[in-house]
């Protein structure tokens, strides 16, 4: 990222700039500034709504939610197009992050919280898109990715690529299982939030935190944030064994704020293992998986594992009354 580019879009004399990070074809600078840190997110032209992040973020700090605001470039927009990219800057959040499945009881708490008090400001958002609905979670799109799969499986065998064969071979296992599986949407509660909330996108500063990267923020089933930040959070999931009664007490926590529906509560684990299916990481690119995904690659991986043998389980033990759990003060 050139830091003239950056001078001549935005009101902005940048002393210092270093690349954090870059995945997917994004990247990560911090720059320095005469008015402080910002981040620079530079993103691929083919990525949509990127402005959409500006404009939520700034939603949520003008109603108390704290948040890394971005900043309008000169011509009063939230994100620069270039001919061949397109860059955001946004506040830098000074604190530390932690780790996927290290997180305290007090955390946990104010997670919860957190999610179910955004939910409910959202409510009335109009301008986030709908993701997971019906056809995401239609046989016919299972078996899609089923022939896709056994395709390139017969590739593997060709090439003789033992180490990717088992991996293919596993991923089509899943898929088969999910193909099985009946998710009414119509009976979900959908509702706008973060899209990705885990406890890698929390910063933490004086016992509290900021939720970065609002970039998937979306309509979505509301239980799948609720389970993926309980799971990619609580140390009791670390080897991809959900805690069931740590689960209820984060769904308690939860539905203080915003409710949940019993149908919610049983479906929680087919909706977890049908996203982690269909979305997961191919086989071809745990490889290019940079060293800031690989806990979670891992955990996604044993959590599959285990809910191939324990989705039925799970969902029954979080119908059982949950009117006894309570998680510490949130304050």
């Amino acid at each position: 990222m050139n830091q003239h580019i950056i001078e001549n879009k935005y009101d902005l004399k940048v002393s210092e700039i270093k690349l954090l990070d870059k995945h997917f074809g994004t990247e990560l600078h911090l720059i320095s500034t005469q008015t402080g840190k910002y981040i620079v997110k530079v993103l691929p032209l083919y990525m949509e709504n990127v402005k959409n992040e500006g404009e939520l973020t700034e939603y949520l700090y003008n109603h108390g939610i704290p948040v890394a605001r971005f900043l309008k470039s000169k011509d009063d927009t939230y994100v620069v197009k270039m001919s061949e990219y397109q860059f955001t800057v946004q506040q830098f959040i000074e604190g530390k992050t932690l780790s996927v499945n290290t997180a305290p009881d007090w955390f946990l708490c104010k997670s919860a919280d957190f999610l179910g008090q955004t939910a409910l400001l959202l409510k009335d958002y109009k301008d986030l898109p709908l993701r997971f609905g019906k056809e995401f979670f239609s046989s016919k799109a299972v078996r899609r990715k089923i022939r896709k799969y056994k395709k390139e499986l017969v590739r593997a065998k060709k090439a003789k690529d033992w180490d990717f064969i088992p991996v293919w071979e596993n991923q089509i296992r899943h898929l088969k299982n999910i193909s099985n599986f009946h998710i009414d949407t119509k009976r979900l509660i959908y509702a706008n939030s973060h899209g990705d909330y885990h406890i890698g996108q929390t910063i933490i500063h004086n016992d509290n935190f900021t939720v970065i990267d609002w970039s998937s923020a979306c309509k979505l089933p509301i239980c799948l944030d609720v389970i993926t930040s309980y799971v990619f959070s609580s140390p009791t999931c670390a080897e991809g064994i959900i805690d069931a009664e740590g689960l209820k007490k984060y769904i308690t926590q939860f539905t203080k704020m915003f409710p949940l529906s019993e149908y919610d509560k049983k479906s929680m684990p087919y909706v977890l293992y049908f996203w982690h299916c269909m979305c997961n990481y191919r086989p071809d690119e745990l490889y290019d998986i940079p060293d800031s995904y690989k806990a979670i690659a891992k955990l996604i991986n044993n959590l599959l594992d285990w809910l191939f043998d324990n989705v039925e389980k799970l969902s029954e033990q979080l119908i059982e009354s949950t009117d006894e759990f309570h998680l510490l003060p949130s304050d």
